[in-house]
């Protein structure tokens, strides 16, 4: 979340091709937002993770079980950043 390229294409060459993807896009929304909540959904478990202004407000905490996987990103994006 806070890495660029950290996305699993550049691990091991899990890719061979990749059509315009660069491993950015997340890490550049949490450092562009206000705040950014992380929840994934693993192995039984619910991992949350909170972000302001690009920086984690605590570790990574297991809150509670869930038979769903997959990654759920709510964040606000910061007036700072963005002009009305």
């Amino acid at each position: 979340m806070t890495v660029l390229h950290a996305g699993g294409k550049f691990e091991k060459k899990a890719y061979k091709v990749s059509g315009g993807l660069h491993g950015v896009g997340v890490t550049v929304v949490n450092f562009l937002s206000e705040s950014l909540d992380v929840e994934v959904y693993r192995d039984g478990k619910i991992y949350k993770q909170s972000y302001e202004r690009g920086k984690p407000k605590g570790p990574v905490k297991a809150s509670g079980t869930s038979e769903e996987t997959g990654t759920k990103i709510t964040f606000k994006p910061d007036e700072r950043n963005f002009w009305r």
